[in-house]
């Protein structure tokens, strides 16, 4: 009765880490920094929601209605996922500087992502080059 159950996490010093750590850290750009509150991850998610639904639905939806939406879909397509790709790069930030304990799964699914990205924003480019 009366014991206290609350465990006190160390807070790993720059040394403890390990070189992968460091190495991702330096690339981030967060370097030793002190951990801090994960924060929420919502603003990626949804805008990558908000890109799916209009670039795969809303616009194939209108583009026979309002012809001129084809002109507006690449380079709303483009912005779109530029900004996902900010957002994306922001939220791994935030999951190195609270030290989360599933940090290199993230890492590795926000790899994915961009590299998801990259592909899209590439094709958006060439097609909005070729007219």
């Amino acid at each position: 009765m009366g014991q206290d159950t609350t465990e006190e996490v160390a807070t790993p010093t720059p040394s403890s880490r390990s070189a992968a750590d460091r190495i991702a850290r330096q690339v981030l750009r967060i370097g030793d920094a002190d951990p801090q509150a994960l924060l929420s991850l919502k603003g990626s998610i949804w805008l990558s929601a908000i890109r799916c639904v209009i670039m795969y639905a809303v616009l194939p939806a209108l583009a026979p209605v309002v012809g001129w939406i084809g002109v507006l879909a690449r380079p709303l397509s483009i912005a779109l996922v530029l900004a996902a790709t900010v957002l994306s790069v922001h939220s791994l930030r935030r999951v190195w500087l609270a030290d989360w304990e599933h940090r290199w799964a993230y890492t590795a699914f926000i790899g994915v992502v961009l590299l998801l990205l990259a592909v899209v924003l590439v094709f958006d480019i060439r097609a909005l080059l070729n007219g």
